[in-house]
C-alpha cells in the first residue's frame, strides 16, 4: 500500500508507538513498552493493510513484553498476507533463535528464507548468516542435527 493511503490518525498512533518504544527502550519501563503495543495495534486498526504496526507490535510483544506465543503469531499473521517481505522472517529468526534449540529449526528456517528474499544491502544480512551457522553448529554439535531435516 502507498504511503499516500494511510490514514493521518494510523500514522499518528504509529508515530505514538515509535516514541513509547524509543523511551521504553531508555528506560525499560514495561509500561511504556505496553502503550507502544497499544498505540501500534491502534494504528492498525485505522489501516488494516499497513504491515508495519503489527511488525513493531510483534517485537514489542516478544522481546520486551515476554509473549513469545503471541509474537510469533503476528510474525506468522504477516508472512501469510505477505511471503515475499524479509523482515518477518529475520525477526521471528531472531526471536526463535533466543528461545533454546527447540526453536533453532525453526530460526535456521526463518533466516534462510530471510537470506533468499532480503536485498544484498540489508544492515541485517552477516548478522543472519551468523546466527544461521552458529544455531547449525549448535545443533550439530548437541547431536540434533536430525532437527534440521
Amino acid at each position: 500500500m502507498s504511503e499516500a493511503k494511510i490514514p493521518l490518525t494510523a500514522k499518528l498512533w504509529f508515530a505514538w508507538g515509535q516514541s513509547c518504544t524509543y523511551w521504553g527502550n531508555r528506560t525499560l519501563s514495561k509500561q511504556i513498552y505496553r502503550w507502544a503495543f497499544d498505540a501500534y495495534t491502534r494504528a492498525q486498526s485505522y489501516a488494516p493493510w499497513w504491515n508495519m504496526p503489527v511488525l513493531r507490535r510483534a517485537v514489542i510483544r516478544g522481546r520486551e513484553l515476554d509473549d513469545y506465543a503471541g509474537a510469533v503469531r503476528d510474525f506468522s499473521d504477516l508472512i501469510k498476507q505477505d511471503p515475499e517481505w524479509a523482515e518477518p522472517y529475520l525477526q521471528r529468526g531472531i526471536l526463535h533463535s533466543f528461545h533454546g534449540l527447540q526453536s533453532a529449526a525453526r530460526a535456521i528456517a526463518d533466516f534462510d528464507q530471510f537470506l533468499k528474499l532480503a536485498p544484498a544491502t540489508h544492515t541485517w544480512r552477516a548478522d543472519a548468516e551468523r546466527l544461521t551457522e552458529r544455531l547449525r553448529e549448535d545443533l550439530q554439535e548437541r547431536g540434533w542435527s536430525e532437527q534440521l531435516d
